[in-house]
C-alpha cells in the first residue's frame, strides 16, 4: 500500500474558498480516477499559521503499480487544476510514502 501525501499553504484570504473547491470540485475528480481507494485532507496543527493554514491530503493507494496508474494518466491533470485555479495562493509539495506497518 501506498500513500500519496500533498502538503499545501493555502493563502489565509482564499482559504474558504479552496477547501469549498476541494471538497465540490477536486477530491470528486481524484476519487473519478478509479485509482484512489480513499483519501484524508487534513490540517496541520502546532505550525505556524499567520499566512495560513497548512494541510496534508493523504491518498491511499493499493499497490504502486496503481499508483503510477495515477502519476502517469491523472496527475499532472489535477496538479494543473490547482495551479490553474488557485495560482501561488496555494503551495504544494508531494511526498510518496510506503506502507511498512499498519496497525
Amino acid at each position: 500500500m501506498l500513500i500519496y501525501n500533498v502538503t499545501s499553504k493555502v493563502e489565509a484570504r482564499q482559504h474558504a474558498a479552496w477547501l469549498g473547491w476541494m471538497e465540490r470540485a477536486y477530491l470528486p475528480a481524484v476519487m473519478e480516477s478509479g485509482t484512489v481507494e480513499k483519501y484524508h485532507l487534513t490540517r496541520l496543527l502546532g505550525v505556524d499559521d499567520t499566512e495560513g493554514p497548512t494541510y496534508a491530503l493523504l491518498m491511499t493507494f493499493k499497490s504502486r503499480m496503481v499508483f503510477d496508474i495515477y502519476q502517469e494518466k491523472y496527475a499532472l491533470g489535477h496538479q494543473k487544476a490547482i495551479k490553474d485555479k488557485w495560482g501561488e495562493a496555494v503551495l504544494s509539495f508531494p511526498s510518496i510514502l510506503d506502507v511498512v506497518l499498519k496497525g
